[in-house]
């Protein structure tokens, strides 16, 4: 008898349930196969990162003078990275990822506006802390009374990333940055 065909064996799950993923290799061979990308459509897209970057840049420099915050470069992020929405560096770079990681297409408006508002805080406050939801909040506050921050309903007066930070919710620390980092992302 062969072996996983015994009848009174146990069984963890049923055979027709296991699927194999492709290994990051397959991955990169899938990928090489396909057509590149039309030219035409690679500079429709860097036109549109181009256009929606000078407005986060506008609205970053105006928002990060009324806070007294100071961002050494605003930057569209690596099309690559997939782990967050925006960083921020101890020497005041920010970068933010403008497109979604599976479809391409660019992220709305108000959560560009929204990680911005995170990203800027973070100039400040390197953590996750209660002073650093106090300036995020205000700093959103600010974005929203200048008509920058327009966000969709959500059925809930607080922002949407203001609900990560709920305490009770995720294990941010209140207290003291990060061991060993030198950035803070969304």
């Amino acid at each position: 008898m062969r072996r996983g065909t015994d009848p009174s064996c146990p069984r963890l799950f049923p055979p027709e349930a296991l699927s194999l993923r492709p290994t990051g290799a397959a991955r990169l061979r899938r990928l090489a196969r396909r057509p590149p990308m039309p030219a035409t459509m690679r500079e429709r897209i860097r036109a549109e990162d181009r256009k929606v970057m000078l407005r986060l840049r506008r609205w970053g420099a105006e928002l990060g003078q009324r806070f007294d915050l100071h961002c050494t470069a605003l930057e569209a992020e690596r099309e690559d990275v997939t782990d967050w929405y925006g960083v921020c560096y101890e020497d005041g770079v920010i970068r933010i990822r403008l497109r979604n990681a599976r479809t391409g297409r660019l992220l709305k408006e108000s959560s560009l506006v929204d990680t911005l508002c995170h990203e800027l805080a973070h100039l400040r406050y390197l953590d996750h802390g209660l002073r650093f939801r106090n300036l995020y909040q205000r700093i959103l506050g600010k974005a929203r009374e200048l008509g920058i921050y327009r966000p969709g309903p959500t059925g809930d007066d607080r922002p949407r990333q203001g609900r990560l930070f709920d305490v009770n919710v995720c294990g941010t620390r209140a207290r003291g940055r990060r061991r060993g980092s030198d950035a803070e992302s969304v």
